[in-house]
């Protein structure tokens, strides 16, 4: 448990039911946070489970679900599904700076939250974080999850002025690799301006003395240091070797003998069977987009198949450019492609471990990359990676792993009958991923390091395993939960700490002689003035002042709804429905003994709120 239980709004355009690096990292910090006794909400907008939308014809519309309102996972964690327009199938929502202040404002104060955390750079991440400083939430976290152009286009340029926006009103922002924070930092602004100081000094030039005037140096835009590098993780439950995907199933069969076990077991794909295998599997798991490098992908694989008669490949997902790699494999290259490449459309994320295991090695054909997840799950399941040295990816991938000698059966110490020190060898070093350039001769010659590697059955089962192994001791979720609550708890206390201080400086008969109600509103006044005259200067000559209209504007419209809505209003609102909820969960027979306790027991009664429950009793009834 931790020292202070905080209460956490995660906000996003991008969450379930989508599936995607970022919606899976909200979900699966959302949830360690709950389990290390924190209260988490996510506050994102609502969406239309049409699955992945190019291949899910066969569903109909009148089957698919809408996800609005309130939800939960089934870790506990509650989800706002807040009606919101979005732009396409993009999921960011049309930016409208006041449209979603209410509703934001109803759900931090029902939470109580004094933690916000932004991800990614969405319409709704940019305006929460704007509203969420106007509500003084003590702590305001942003997490930029990608890398973008620095002012290469127009859109470039608007969303990298909107970035300082966010970042000068974030405490804290984290990045997943060191190339995302240079790349944050850069986009946000930070520069060192000399400033000059008003003195002059002399300085001997060619002979002759010289006055010149004596310049100081100020950083500008967001402070470097006030961004933690926090990688992502991967799920060791879901993505593991084959080899222990056979141990499990194994595990689970209780009447199985000890006869069908070995025989099993030996059929799993162990090192013996892996060094006379002639085939070798590639598997391909991505968008299919060019961001992603499908043109590369697609002169790769007819190349590689002309050279290796052994190789085929398998290739997960959909995009704009699938049809563009299937006319290449099926029509311009069919005499190479014939047999060799398996498509597999768009695949749901749980049956993504399935395919990573029916593969040797993992190609990554991106342009960029902040941290690339999927070449962590594809080596977390024992796959040799091979991957375009671009963005973070370098720094993610470890290159090569120490596999462990064997250790000495039992049974053959008790053949000898005594014990003695069996041959096991040294340990020794394989190259686990492997590196190129985003071109196509470069990929090629990668790859086929790594297919001669799985060919001449130097990779195993044993390999496979010290490669997943040290994956996960790498990147797992209890450590990336952990270091994010420890950035929280910094900032509260940094906060804290400013706040006893400012009160020590003034005098016992200054603070008797002040209204305490009068301070506290000059207080609030110097705050906002502050934050005014920051964005003022440091935003720019038209977007500064462009800042400033907003931001006040915002901050009239907060006051009209507290003087409408007052907070405690909310809250006793909030503590009749939870009442209310309680006793329809107990009349259903639902139980309600919840992780927290007392009133927050209510948030632990499954994954939807009783609104649906009240709707699938009306279905029945009709029916």
């Amino acid at each position: 448990m931790p020292q202070k239980r905080l209460s956490i709004c995660f906000v996003s355009d991008f969450f379930l039911p989508h599936v995607g690096g970022v919606e899976l990292h909200i979900a699966h910090l959302a949830s360690e946070l709950a389990r290390r006794g924190h209260k988490v909400c996510v506050f994102t907008h609502s969406y239309n489970d049409t699955g992945d939308v190019d291949n899910n014809n066969n569903k109909n519309k009148s089957d698919k679900e809408v996800y609005s309102g309130i939800r939960y996972l089934r870790s506990g964690v509650k989800v706002y599904y807040v009606p919101r327009l979005t732009i396409g199938q993009t999921n960011c929502c049309f930016p409208t700076i006041f449209g979603t202040l209410k509703i934001f404002r109803i759900a931090c104060v029902r939470e109580g939250v004094n933690v916000v955390h932004a991800h990614q750079g969405g319409t709704l991440s940019h305006e929460c974080m704007l509203h969420a400083k106007t509500l003084k939430i003590p702590c305001c976290v942003f997490t930029d999850h990608s890398l973008f152009g620095m002012n290469d286009d127009v859109a470039s340029i608007h969303s990298n002025k909107v970035l300082r926006m966010t970042l000068g009103e974030a405490d804290r922002a984290v990045c997943v690799t060191k190339a995302a924070k240079e790349n944050t930092c850069l986009r946000g602004g930070m520069n060192v301006v000399p400033v000059r100081r008003g003195g002059r000094w002399m300085k001997k030039r060619k002979g002759r003395e010289e006055e010149e005037e004596e310049y100081a140096y100020e950083l500008r835009g967001f402070d470097p240091r006030k961004i933690e590098v926090i990688p992502n993780a991967v799920d060791g439950e879901a993505f593991y070797p084959p080899s222990r995907a056979m141990e499990k199933r194994t595990d689970v069969r209780s009447g199985s003998s000890k006869s069908s076990g070995s025989k099993s077991s030996s059929g799993s794909g162990g090192s013996a069977k892996r060094s006379v295998k002639k085939e070798v599997t590639i598997v391909v798991c991505s968008r299919l987009t060019y961001r992603k490098g499908i043109h590369l992908l697609a002169k790769l694989i007819p190349l590689t198949l002309k050279g290796n008669k052994n190789v085929r490949f398998i290739i997960a997902g959909s995009g704009p450019m699938e049809p563009h790699l299937r006319e290449v494999c099926e029509k311009t290259h069919k005499k190479e492609c014939r047999g060799k490449v398996e498509f597999l459309g768009d695949a749901k994320h749980e049956d993504v471990p399935n395919i990573l295991r029916r593969g040797d090695i993992f190609l990554n054909c991106s342009l960029t990359e902040a941290f690339c997840t999927a070449i962590v799950e594809a080596a977390s399941c024992g796959l040799l990676v091979v991957a375009t040295g671009v963005g973070g990816v370098p720094e993610v991938l470890p290159g090569l792993t120490m596999v462990a000698p064997p250790s000495p059966s039992p049974l053959a110490e008790a053949k000898t009958g005594r014990r003695r020190k069996l041959a096991t060898g040294k340990p020794k070093e394989i190259p686990s991923s492997f590196l190129a350039p985003p071109t196509v001769s470069g990929l090629f010659e990668q790859l086929e390091k790594a297919i001669a590697l799985v060919a001449n059955g130097d990779i195993g089962d044993r390999e496979r395993e010290a490669i997943s192994d040290q994956i996960l001791q790498t990147y797992s979720w209890s450590t990336v939960a952990k270091t994010t609550e420890n950035l929280y708890l910094d900032v509260l206390l940094e906060k804290e700490k400013k706040k006893t201080s400012s009160e020590s400086k003034t005098t016992h008969r200054a603070r008797w002689e002040q209204n305490a109600k009068k301070r506290k509103t000059n207080e609030d006044d110097d705050t906002f003035a502050d934050r005014v005259i920051e964005k003022c200067t440091h935003q720019g000559v038209v977007f500064g002042p462009l800042l400033c209209c907003v931001a006040a504007l915002v901050k009239l419209y907060l006051k009209a709804l507290e003087l409408l809505d007052p907070d405690e209003n909310i809250r006793e609102r909030s503590t009749f429905i939870r009442e209310k909820t309680l006793d329809s969960n107990q009349a259903v027979g639902i139980s309600n003994g919840g992780r927290n306790g007392g009133n927050d027991s209510a948030d632990d009664i499954g994954r939807f709120l009783t609104e649906k429950w009240k709707e699938e009793k009306k279905k029945k009834k009709k029916k």
